[in-house]
């Protein structure tokens, strides 16, 4: 999508999915038919913020600029560049979280095999010398690594992993989730990634799993910082949230209706409805097609035997951890950005193939100001 496709000034923060900014682009007629076509023939090409905008040094007079990506690969680590994902070369990014689930192996050889240093020696080679790892998190065939920029090396300390079981018995990895805290200039920054129940009909547990997860890792950050809160927490995964919809191969093939599938995501729904889900983290507004299922190699809807209804599965949220501040019942999801972390875009990469999920990004900047 061309950056003219979505209402928003290039100075202005990222418009957040609530329920003012969708009743709001939901009556755009050029933009309905624009995400439609997208929808329909998944020709949908990402935007990136800041291309050609490198900079030089860094100073804490500056916004730290931060680049954070999920993907669920399907068991599989590319063979090819991910150059276009990244932007290494048109792009100056102080710090690169990657959230991935079934990274590297099938769940189930995972379980016996969790290692993710091939995939972790591919990002460092990818990301070249001027990125150092700083801490990464592996449980199952999820993985969660923080990259920094060599410029902002020295104001960061404790990177800290945490991890939290939620399959069978509460012991096995294939669900749950994973965490890293990290200090950045007296800042503590949560990045979290978790892998939720699947089903079409399993969205109450989904709802359950997230909230035992941020619990657990509340606490875990607190007791690892001197009984300090986390400032910002970032979250990744495959949320496997579906659209609440009956949709068939026939529907696929020949039907398209962004905003009508969107209102219908489960996700969004559950927030709207005030349930504990979510109810206190932002995300950006949604203006690509789902991202699964689709074929490995080909931006085409799987419709053989393998056909799932499609979902918005792959999302990021974070917020700021404002304790003192309580939302009164008839306020709803946040409607107002944060004050320190800006999400300044949100979109999706199809041209990253090879599993049956596409990468969502997000970049952000926060201010130590």
């Amino acid at each position: 999508m061309n950056n003219t496709s979505i209402p928003q000034q290039d100075h202005l923060p990222f418009p957040l999915f609530n329920q003012r900014f969708f009743s709001e682009f939901s009556q755009d007629q050029k933009l309905i038919g624009h995400l439609n076509q997208l929808m329909l023939h998944l020709n949908h090409k990402c935007t990136y913020k800041w291309m050609n905008q490198l900079k030089s040094e860094w100073t804490l007079e500056n916004d730290i600029r931060i680049l954070v990506i999920t993907w669920n690969m399907h068991g599989m680590i590319p063979g090819y560049s991910l150059k276009r994902l990244f932007n290494i070369e048109s792009i100056h990014h102080d710090l690169i979280v990657i959230g991935t689930q079934e990274c590297s192996r099938s769940i189930a050889v995972s379980l016996l095999c969790e290692s993710k240093g091939s995939w972790e020696s591919k990002l460092k080679d990818e990301l070249g010398k001027n990125y150092v790892k700083v801490q990464s998190a592996t449980l199952n065939a999820m993985h969660l690594i923080v990259f920094a920029h060599v410029l902002l090396v020295p104001k960061i300390k404790n990177g800290r992993p945490y991890t939290l079981s939620q399959g069978f018995m509460g012991i096995v990895g294939n669900k749950g989730g994973i965490a890293i805290s990290v200090n950045i200039n007296e800042k503590i920054f949560l990045f979290a990634n978790s892998h939720l129940e699947s089903g079409q009909n399993a969205e109450a547990k989904r709802q359950t799993q997230f909230s035992k997860l941020e619990s657990h890792f509340e606490n875990e950050v607190f007791s690892s910082h001197q009984n300090v809160p986390y400032d910002y927490l970032i979250w990744t995964g495959d949320f496997n949230s579906r659209i609440d919809q009956k949709i068939t191969t026939q529907t696929i093939r020949n039907h398209s209706d962004f905003f009508g599938w969107l209102s219908k995501d489960q996700m969004h729904l559950s927030r709207n409805n005030s349930l504990n889900y979510q109810t206190q983290f932002y995300e950006g507004m949604i203006f690509f097609p789902p991202t699964y299922k689709l074929l490995e190699y080909q931006n085409q809807w799987a419709i053989g035997n393998d056909f799932r209804i499609p979902g918005w599965c792959d999302r990021i949220l974070f917020k700021e951890n404002k304790q003192s501040k309580t939302l009164s019942s008839t306020q709803g999801f946040n409607e107002n950005q944060p004050s320190q972390i800006k999400l300044q875009n949100y979109d999706a990469n199809f041209d990253i193939l090879g599993s049956d999920h596409r990468p969502v990004f997000a970049q952000f900047t926060v201010s130590f100001q």
